[in-house]
Order: C-alpha cells, then sequence, then structure tokens
C-alpha cells in the first residue's frame, strides 16, 4: 500500500444534505485507487482518483441511508484504525508544508521581506 493523498472532502446527497468535512486517504494498492473515509469506515476504489471519490460518494450514500432506515444515526461515525489516521496527518501535513512554500514563493513577501515588519497582520477562520 502506498499512501497518495490526504482529502477533506464533503458528500452531498442531491439538495438535501451536505455532510459537514470528512477525511479521505487514498492510496494505491496493486493497480486500483483505494478511498478510505477515515469518519466512517467506509472504503471503495476506482482506476484513478476521480473514479475512486465517486465509488466511496456511492458507498457513504449507502451507509448513511442503511443507518437512518435501521434507526441507527448515534453510530454512524466510526473512525477508522490509528494507523490511516497517522498516514493521513503524514500525508496533509506534508501537502499544506508544499503549498506553503509555494504560496510563499509566489507572493510580494519573497521580494521584499523587510517590507513585512510594516504590514497588519489579522487572523481569519478557514
Amino acid at each position: 500500500m502506498k499512501a497518495l493523498k490526504a482529502l477533506r472532502i464533503k458528500i452531498s446527497i442531491g439538495n438535501i444534505w451536505v455532510s459537514p468535512v470528512l477525511h479521505a486517504l487514498l492510496t494505491k494498492e496493486d493497480d486500483v485507487v483505494v478511498v478510505r473515509c477515515l469518519d466512517f469506515t467506509v472504503s471503495s476504489h476506482g482506476e484513478d482518483e476521480k473514479d475512486g471519490l465517486k465509488s466511496l460518494a456511492e458507498a457513504i450514500k449507502e451507509y448513511i441511508l442503511t443507518s437512518i432506515e435501521d434507526s441507527n444515526i448515534d453510530n454512524l461515525y466510526d473512525p477508522a484504525h490509528s494507523k490511516y489516521w497517522r498516514m493521513f496527518n503524514e500525508l496533509e501535513a506534508k501537502q499544506l508544508h508544499k503549498n506553503f512554500k509555494k504560496s510563499l514563493s509566489k507572493s510580494k513577501l519573497m521580494e521584499s521581506p523587510k517590507e513585512l515588519e510594516k504590514l497588519m497582520v489579522e487572523v481569519t477562520y478557514a
């Protein structure tokens, strides 16, 4: 199993419901991309990332609908094994680091770092 990507995704079921943010871990196993939803211990696969995510969305939909039909929504959240969460966190950290460096290298801060001292700074919620 080779870790490929960590994604934060949302699943929409029609225009009726949109999930909160879910954690998806993509790995390459044999010749397929396996996509795991770490919040539900639901997984699926596809030939590529797009196909795997589409298949995962269908699997999550069925998982949720079955839970509703069985009056079992209190047990929906069923987190994956910690090894998958570690893989997710490591991949996400690498992706964030890469994006951070890319963002800085394209910014005007690199042209005049002394100007940084004069600028106002603020916090916003993502």
